[in-house]
């Protein structure tokens, strides 16, 4: 059954509202005058109908500028406009970073290529630690600055490396497992420090790494001797550019007037050397060639600053060294007292006898102890003339005859980068009878300069300079031999030094026999008018003599200006008015 619909009637006609007719205009309860005319009182007035804008305002109700510019700006950074500024410091910071990040990696991989080529050209301890073997590597590249294109040896950066490295290896929790102090709590030198350890349990390569550490250290510190460490300002320079009591008038940094390093901030640059070259002597587990190499060069700074007699005792010790790696008595082949060699045709002196007694003769040539110098020089050329040949390999003969190409160095690091270095077998200790190598005519060649030079000095200048001309030829002829082998480079520089000595020995001595042809000219040409007979033929004599050193002197130049290619030092062969020498 259909539930009873509710009628709903409609709205009553006088309710509903009346439409407006459309011819009738649409009139507000009230029109508001314009904003733009709103005087300043009704400014803070609310209004129903718009907002009150005050940049519109008449003048005399403007804020104050700051507050008007700001609110000016905010009006202008939109919801549109900020997003876009947004993506615009997104994008610049995204592109800042890559670009960083690119350049990073490109100083990374410029590392990596160069740290590969030091390691090949220097190879370290592969048992060590990567932070172990970049201090080394890097000590030995700076000490070498023209193959890694550098002008001068930053040796406060190398004892930067090797200190930290001695506290590497001489620490057992890190490098130095097994190391043991000699003694109970080590042995300790007044004014030299702390004794070597016992390393003879460690490998070999280990040794040898251990060893190149303190001498780069030993060396580093000769060179800093006398210079201040700033630690706060991170700089070294030497003593009289340190401000402080001691030196009230310090002298200005060159290149930095700005900078005043103090001396409340400063320290020694470095220990004495004798610190690491007595560490050395001291230290068990080396060899007799690493000890007299050590000792040999802590006798040449002691010559170098003067103390004689400290040096002479240390070059009996090197003696003594080398002279205890023998099998025999050291007497049969030298005078362990004086260094001269024996040759008795039975006994060959070791390697180790030789550079001594090399060193000794030199040592005796500065204190002006000629005749000694010359009797070891003349012994030591005769007993490396007698040493057998070494027999050359047949890698040794295909790569002295492999020519260099333009882009070998550009595939030798491409190559450095894939095939690891082989660290190289250990060298001998230096107590057999060496032979004949590659650098064998060098070493003869500046004995040669030794011998001559001294003659000139002390008894026939013809023969000095006889001895002079001999051993220029000798390393000029070997020079041409080795060519541009990149195996043979110690050699190469050791001829080069030996020839760059021998040429500005020739030079000064040519030069003085002119000087003293043309005086002796003048003198005769004066007295040939006062001689009875004789007197013109002999000023004749004097200048002929005057015109063949000169010649001589002419000559010797047009070859050293050839000679440019062998040793690519010009400046090396400009004649100089002062003497030059090898001692």
């Amino acid at each position: 059954m259909i539930p009873p619909q509710i009628k709903v009637r409609h709205m009553p006609g006088i309710l509903r509202p009346k439409r407006i007719p459309p011819s009738i205009p649409h009139r507000p309860f009230s029109r508001p005058r314009p904003f733009t005319n709103k005087s300043s009182r009704a400014f803070v007035s609310p209004s129903p109908f718009r907002p009150q804008l005050p940049f519109l305002s008449p003048t005399q109700g403007r804020l104050p500028l700051s507050i008007h510019l700001r609110q000016h700006f905010v009006r202008l950074i939109n919801t549109e406009r900020r997003a876009k500024y947004k993506r615009g410091v997104y994008r610049g910071l995204k592109i800042a970073l890559s670009a960083y990040a690119i350049l990073f990696m490109l100083h990374l991989i410029s590392t990596g290529i160069y740290q590969e080529e030091i390691e090949h050209k220097w190879p370290t301890p592969t048992e060590w630690g990567w932070k172990s073997r970049w201090a080394l590597r890097s000590a030995i590249a700076l000490q070498h600055p023209h193959e890694i294109g550098q002008v001068l040896t930053q040796w406060q950066n190398v004892y930067g490396y090797t200190k930290d490295l001695l506290e590497r290896l001489e620490d057992p929790n890190i490098e130095g497992q097994g190391i043991q102090e000699q003694g109970d709590g080590g042995i300790f030198i007044d004014g030299v420090g702390k004794a070597g350890y016992d390393v003879s349990m460690k490998s070999e390569p280990w040794r040898r790494g251990y060893f190149q550490c303190l001498m780069s250290a030993a060396k580093a510190a000769e060179n800093l001797e006398g210079f201040m460490t700033d630690w706060k300002q991170r700089m070294t320079a030497k003593a009289e550019y340190v401000h402080g009591p001691s030196n009230p008038n310090a002298k200005t940094l060159p290149g930095k007037e700005t900078t005043v390093m103090h001396e409340e901030d400063c320290t020694p640059a470095s220990p004495p050397p004798e610190t690491f070259y007595i560490k050395i002597l001291t230290t068990t587990g080396f060899t007799t060639k690493q000890k007299v190499e050590a000792a040999l060069a802590y006798a040449d700074y002691l010559d170098f600053k003067g103390l004689t007699s400290t040096a002479r005792d240390m070059y009996s010790w090197a003696m003594d060294i080398a002279s205890s790696g023998l099998s025999y008595d050291a007497s049969r082949v030298v005078d362990t007292t004086t260094g001269v060699l024996k040759n008795n045709g039975k006994d060959v002196a070791s390697d180790n006898i030789l550079r001594v007694s090399t060193a000794l003769a030199v040592h005796n040539a500065k204190t002006g102890d000629l005749s000694k110098a010359l009797a070891i020089f003349t012994s030591v050329l005769k007993a490396r003339r007698n040493l057998p040949q070494e027999e050359a390999t047949q890698t040794e003969q295909s790569k002295s005859g492999k020519p260099q190409l333009p882009f070998d160095n550009f595939l030798q690091k491409i190559t450095n980068m894939f095939v690891p270095p082989v660290y190289p077998a250990a060298p001998s200790d230096g107590n057999e009878a060496p032979v004949r190598h590659a650098g064998s005519s060098c070493e003869e060649a500046g004995l040669m300069t030794y011998i001559g030079e001294i003659i000139y000095a002390t008894s026939s200048k013809e023969n000095g300079l006889a001895w002079t001309r001999d051993a220029v030829d000798l390393a000029e002829s070997r020079l041409l031999e080795m060519g541009v082998d990149h195996e043979k480079a110690d050699a190469r520089d050791r001829c080069s030094q030996c020839l760059k000595v021998g040429l500005k020995n020739w030079q000064t001595m040519v030069n003085h026999l002119v000087d003293r042809a043309t005086t002796a000219e003048r003198e005769a040409i004066a007295n040939s008018g006062k001689a009875w007979f004789g007197g013109s033929r002999n000023a004749e004599q004097k200048t002929s003599e005057r015109k063949r050193w000169e010649s001589e002197g002419m000559i010797l130049e047009d070859r050293a200006d050839r000679m440019l290619r062998l040793t690519s030092d010009y400046t090396m062969y400009k004649p100089s008015s002062s003497g030059t020498s090898l001692f």
